[in-house]
This record gives C-alpha cells, structure tokens and sequence, in this order.
C-alpha cells in the first residue's frame, strides 16, 4: 500500500533489494503495480458488504518520511473508504536499534554493532509521529505503545484486536515469526556478507547463500540474543530522551518515562 503514496508524489522505492523483491525494473513495472493493485481492492470493495477494512504494512513509517507522502497514501484511502482512521504503534529505541541490526545483516550489511548504534541510534518518534499529525489529525490516529505494560492483556495482538473491535473467540494466536538474530548467527551472516551476495539477481535469496548458511551454522552454535551493554542503553536513553518526554507530555502524561 505505501506503494501507492509514491507513486502518486513522483518517486521510486529507494531500497534496491525491495525492487528486486517486488519485480520492479524501471518506473513502468511500479506504475503498472500501483494500478493493479488499485483494481484489485476496489474489485474486493465491489464484491463485499463487510463495513470495516484493516490494512498493515511495515514499510508505512519507513517509507513515507515527508508530509507529502502521508498525504497522498491518505487521499487514496479517502478516496475508497468513508472513514479512515490510523493505529501506530511506538516502540522502544532498545529494542529498534537491535532488530534494526539484525535486519541490516539479513539485508547483507557487514558492520559491527558499535558502528550500527552510532550511526542509527538516533530514532525521534516525535518527529515521525508530528508528520502524521499534521497531516491526518489527532482524531483520527489512535497512538499505543509496544511495551508490555502498556498492551491490553501485555500482548501485542490482544492490543491491536481490543483497538481494532476485533472478537479474539475462536481466532488462533499465531507463533512469532521473522525474530532477530542471535549473536552466532551475527557473525556466520557478516562472514558470508562479505564474500557472497544475500540476494539473486532474480530477487529471491542466493542460492549459494542460504547453502553457505545451512551447512556452517552447526560451527557457530548458541541461541544468545543481542543485548545493548548499561552503557549503550544510557546512551541511547539520552540521544532520545528529549523526543520521548515530548510524547510522554502530550499522550502519556500518567507515565514516568515513555518506556
């Protein structure tokens, strides 16, 4: 769906591996994927009488990063639907930073953690989050945050579908998936990230790569996850923290820090 909004502002996906996943070789493939899709949810909208909608992408917030873009994913949805209302969920620097090195290394990055925290360790929700607000109001965002104290029943689903007017009876809770690296797999990945590319020409996983991978894991054994040492987190608490009391003031006032 952000395809969309990109489309619509004159724009490319940036990431050269997200291209190569959606089949886009110049502008015209993600002209013609825009369209599609467009045809295709307006077929579903056509041929339902069920009042509610819930979409979710991932590359929402790492994709629209201007007003502009908000805007336009907006107008399309408006343009659709009578009401359109928008869940984000906030997340905590500690745990951004190391599944965003966790999946800079599945993406092919060879760089250490150090290098990672310095260059990424500052992530200003307030920034992102007064875009959104600015463009789609306060009204029609709903604000949460990831952290178990703050979710219905401490679980992430149980949050969403309670916001969501979802009826959990019966639906099952499927297992996580996608989970961030651990420390050995780190290191077998950075190794392999330097002598073989992660991803084929065609766009799906290298071979080679995931062969490398399945034979020499067995060398590289343990289930440690990253952990950020007291110093990274004081520092990363301190690189964020006049960005967090800005939200902490204006949505989570009854909180004594936003995380």
């Amino acid at each position: 769906m952000p395809v969309t909004a990109l489309e619509a502002c004159g724009c490319e996906i940036a990431p050269d591996l997200e291209r190569r996943r959606l089949g886009f070789r110049n502008p015209n493939d993600q002209r013609a994927y825009v369209a599609e899709y467009a045809r295709f949810l307006e077929a579903r909208l056509l041929a339902t009488e069920l009042p509610h909608f819930i979409a979710s992408s991932e590359h929402i917030q790492a994709w629209l990063t201007t007003r502009e873009r908000i805007a336009a994913l907006d107008e399309f949805l408006r343009v659709r639907f009578s009401q359109v209302t928008y869940l984000l969920y906030l997340r905590s620097q500690e745990e951004l930073i190391t599944s965003g090195y966790s999946e800079a290394i599945r993406r092919g990055a060879r760089h250490d953690f150090a290098t990672h925290l310095d260059r990424h360790g500052k992530i200003d929700h307030w920034r992102a989050l007064k875009r959104w607000l600015e463009v789609v109001s306060r009204d029609r965002l709903e604000l949460r945050l990831m952290t178990r104290d703050a979710l219905v029943g401490g679980d992430l689903l149980q949050d969403f579908c309670a916001v969501a007017g979802i009826d959990l009876t019966g639906l099952k809770h499927p297992p996580r998936v996608n989970t961030s690296l651990t420390q050995e797999e780190i290191a077998l990945r950075r190794r392999l990230n330097a002598v073989l590319p992660v991803q084929a020409r065609s766009g799906g996983l290298n071979p080679l790569y995931t062969s490398a991978l399945r034979l020499l894991r067995p060398l590289f054994p343990g289930q440690g996850r990253l952990r950020l040492t007291g110093a990274q987190v004081a520092t990363l608490r301190a690189r964020n923290h006049e960005s967090n009391e800005k939200i902490r003031k204006r949505f989570f006032y009854h909180r004594e820090a936003l995380f």
